[in-house]
């Protein structure tokens, strides 16, 4: 779970914002963090810019040692009028570890679009802080408490890679191998939105899963779509024919296609006329296949703890089915890992299902630099925990609305 997040000079970000998940909880909460956090705000005023950056954070971390090469620049974006300076983000995330106890890790990055210039990694062990890890530019400092690889070995590091993704490689280094591995799945990236895509693979994953494929179908009738249950079939043999001919076809588009996860299809069984009839996935609503989606999603954060970050959440789902599958989150009995869902919205009516700590705003002011607080500022709002938070939206109290209407 993501307890604390800063970022500056990013994008739209210009003045350091602070994001704290951590307070404001009951006393009684279950989870270290809050296990729901939602972004609201007018379009454009940084929504998808807060969860671009911590999606960022996690992708720098773990994978840059392999996906960015010495000829290609960070793909980080400074504010416009501060593009001689670094791009600064501090991430605290925690993570529930054999003995089901949470530790903290904590990470510090000051990075421009030729080079770390600073690098800083720590975790929490006994709730004291200890160095993994400490760079500045090229030069490594190593924990006491963690194996110094040798300085020839540690010159491999390329400016533009994480310390993170560059050790992992080393069996020696554990924490840097355990913080590669912490998953965050997320519908946006340094471009913008992208697709979460529903494929055969999926149903798999779940059809193999009793207690997910329960759930699964759960699902279906509290969404009301009218499906019965969902497998994977075997193909045709005509069908499996056509597909090995188009495979191995020369030049052929499909050929990044695995056949493996081409000789399977989805069927759903729809109750209609009291009769139980069989459709593939190509007659079911968009909406139907991204819920699928979505729930192989969460049942991974969940099982793993790991963060799912859905930009434009209502997006093709009904507002009653995203209080539903927000509602899980919440669920201890559920949630037994500490999953984290971070999402924007524009639905006002999912305010009412968010604390104010849960509620989070975006707002571009007059110079055009994102502002991010939360409801829970708000303490001059009496008896806040107990108000109808879309209401106080409404009548402009939170700000955060487009300005002219």
């Amino acid at each position: 779970m993501i307890k604390y997040f800063a970022v500056e000079n990013y994008k739209s970000i210009k003045n350091k914002a602070i994001l704290e998940f951590d307070s404001n909880l009951a006393e009684d909460y279950p989870y270290p963090a809050s296990a729901v956090i939602g972004f609201a705000g007018a379009n454009a005023s940084g929504k998808t810019t807060i969860l671009q950056a911590i999606s960022f954070v996690f992708w720098f971390m773990q994978k840059s040692f392999s996906e960015i090469k010495e000829d290609q620049a960070i793909p980080v974006r400074p504010f416009a009028t501060m593009l001689d300076s670094p791009s600064k983000f501090h991430l605290i995330f925690t993570q529930k570890n054999a003995e089901n106890n949470y530790i903290d890790y904590e990470y510090l990055l000051a990075v421009n679009q030729e080079q770390v210039l600073k690098e800083e990694v720590y975790y929490y062990p006994n709730n004291d802080q200890e160095l993994v890890y400490k760079r500045e530019e090229q030069k490594v400092e190593f924990g006491k408490n963690i194996h110094i690889l040798d300085e020839d070995v540690t010159s491999a590091l390329l400016p533009k890679n994480s310390i993170i993704s560059f050790l992992a490689q080393f069996p020696s280094q554990k924490i840097a191998q355990h913080l590669q591995k912490y998953r965050n799945s997320t519908n946006v990236n340094r471009m913008g939105l992208v697709q979460f895509e529903f494929n055969p693979s999926i149903i798999k994953k779940i059809t193999d899963h009793s207690i997910l494929k329960e759930q699964l179908i759960n699902v279906f009738r509290v969404a009301d779509v009218g499906i019965e249950s969902v497998n994977l079939k075997p193909i045709t043999e005509n069908k499996r024919r056509a597909i090995e001919n188009i495979i191995n076809t020369p030049d052929s588009e499909t050929s990044f296609f695995s056949l493996k996860e081409m000789l399977s299809e989805v069927k759903f069984k729809h109750k209609i006329d009291n009769t139980l009839i069989e459709f593939s996935d190509i007659y079911e609503s968009a909406g139907t296949l991204k819920l699928i989606v979505l729930l192989e999603k969460i049942q991974l954060a969940f099982n793993k703890g790991y963060s799912l970050i859905f930009d434009e959440i209502e997006l093709q789902l009904h507002q009653n089915l995203i209080a539903y599958l927000i509602g899980l989150f919440e669920n201890p009995n559920q949630n037994i890992k500490g999953g984290q869902l971070l999402f924007s919205f524009h639905n006002t009516a999912l305010m009412e299902i968010l604390q104010p700590n849960q509620l989070w705003f975006t707002e571009k002011n007059d110079q055009g630099q994102t502002e991010i607080f939360s409801a829970a500022d708000f303490t001059d709002i009496k008896d806040i925990q107990q108000r109808n938070l879309e209401e106080l939206y409404r009548i402009g109290r939170f700000g955060a609305k487009p300005r002219a209407l």
